[in-house]
């Protein structure tokens, strides 16, 4: 599978686009909402993650089996994969077959997620808005608004993993830059029309359906409607069962990335006054957004990972890691150091009532964050080998993380400091470090295979590169 400069491009596009609805409509927040409603759309963001919850691991596997589909294979296994040499042609029947499921499962699981949001999310806007000094009514609109968004988001979530794992990354970006664009025009323009907290709501609602539109429609391009309607569909349950074996081993792992990474804020609003945490909420939307932009570089290239691995083209995997290990590290560093520097400053200038956490807690945010990538990057590459080692360990972290960050919360005034340093430390006992670890083993990784990265991104870069 290959990927050009083109397909990175619109990736760092793609991504500078969801950068760019941060900075855009961040400040745009921050100086039309009170702070009580900047604190109320931060966990709305963090309900976001219930979406990669309730995935348990479904996209990665749905992405990488079109992948396998893509680079020639006939069969998909519980476990691992059978290589395939040479050129050969997609087996529609498995392809059929394997889209088919995925339409049923995020069918399914969506009206679970509604049932959820019907039930649980009552009691929990109730709970939240005890208190509340803004509109309570406006406020109910936007979160059961948005309740409803996430289940159409996650209805129709599998287009893009479709996308992405035929090696459309190009047009994957474009649909999405193009969306995004949407998003910021129109949340934008509601906030100066002081819509309020709905706005946002509204702009993702028309962004997201444009989106999944545009997806379903590239995806299936007149030569792929024309073999799977030629094609006898595989059957779409045993095609579910056989990706489930790695799913839910991928699911479970997932739990610890979610629960000590998207989910905090939500529980940190429990305990935490929804003014103190719109400042971490804001400064935790930083640390995102530099972890999307220090491992786009890896997640162009992942499809091209996999279908290395199922050629058992190991060198390139292991030249495809180093590689992003280093612009992660390189990504964070002058990110950081500029947050800490001029972030408040720059939102005093736009006359913010919000403002970032303190300098000493940025820094332990970012450097958790980091960790995180890197581990994200490691784990990755050990699932494109349709194999999940590290999902025992994943859970038990994210168990043990969940049950000492409530503690920590109930029984101490550490506030967001247990939010940042919890989870972290937790991480760094085994998780931060037994997957990397694995992968240096594997792949005999020395300095100078670091050194050798280093030359490859120079001689990338265009400004250095001896081709016209």
């Amino acid at each position: 599978m290959k990927v050009t400069r083109a397909d990175l491009f619109w990736n760092y596009g793609a991504t500078f686009m969801r950068v760019a609805s941060a900075l855009i409509v961040l400040p745009l927040i921050l100086r039309m909402l009170p702070k009580e409603e900047v604190g109320l759309w931060t966990i709305m963001i963090g309900l976001n993650s219930m979406i990669y919850l309730l995935d348990f691991g479904f996209f990665q596997t749905f992405s990488r089996a079109i992948t396998y589909i893509y680079s020639g294979a006939s069969t998909l296994q519980k476990k691992g994969f059978v290589p395939v040499t040479g050129k050969t042609e997609i087996f529609y029947p498995l392809l059929k077959g394997t889209m088919k499921a995925m339409s049923r499962f995020y069918g399914f699981v969506s009206l679970l997620l509604l049932l959820l949001l019907s039930t649980g999310g009552v009691w929990y806007i109730n709970r939240l808005l005890i208190g509340f000094s803004g509109d309570i009514t406006n406020a109910k609109i936007a979160w059961f608004s948005y309740g409803v968004l996430l289940c159409y988001q996650f209805f129709t979530y599998y287009y893009d993993a479709a996308l992405v794992g035929r090696g459309m990354i190009k047009r994957s970006r474009q649909i999405i830059v193009f969306s995004q664009s949407l998003h910021v025009v129109i949340s934008s323009l509601l906030l100066l029309y002081g819509v309020g907290i709905i706005s946002m709501v509204i702009g993702q609602t028309v962004a997201t359906i444009v989106n999944r539109i545009l997806a379903r429609y590239s995806f299936y391009d007149s030569k792929t409607k024309l073999g799977l309607a030629k094609a006898t569909s595989k059957k779409w349950f045993d095609i579910l069962k056989t990706l489930f074996h790695t799913a839910y081993k991928n699911g479970l792992a997932s739990l610890s990335w979610v629960f000590t990474n998207r989910m905090l804020a939500i529980f940190g609003a429990l305990y935490v006054p929804l003014a103190t945490m719109a400042s971490y909420g804001i400064t935790k939307q930083i640390t995102d957004i530099t972890i999307t932009l220090s491992v786009a570089w890896f997640f162009t290239y992942y499809p091209k990972l996999t279908g290395e691995q199922i050629k058992r083209g190991v060198s390139e995997v292991k030249r495809i890691y180093i590689k992003a290990t280093i612009i992660t590290v390189a990504v964070f560093i002058p990110i950081a150091i500029f947050v800490s520097i001029a972030g408040n400053t720059l939102l005093s200038f736009i006359g913010s009532s919000t403002f970032l956490l303190p300098v000493s807690l940025i820094i332990l945010l970012f450097v958790a964050s980091m960790l995180e990538a890197l581990t994200q990057i490691s784990t990755s590459v050990l699932l494109s080998r349709n194999e999940v080692p590290h999902y025992i360990a994943q859970s038990v972290t994210a168990v043990v993380s969940l049950l000492f960050i409530i503690l920590t919360l109930k029984y101490t005034e550490l506030g967001v400091i247990a939010l940042i340093a919890v989870p972290m430390v937790v991480q760094l006992c085994y998780q931060h470090w037994k997957w990397t670890l694995k992968l240096f083993k594997e792949f005999d990784i020395k300095p100078v295979d670091y050194l050798n990265g280093l030359k490859s991104i120079y001689k990338s870069l265009p400004i250095f590169s001896n081709n016209n």
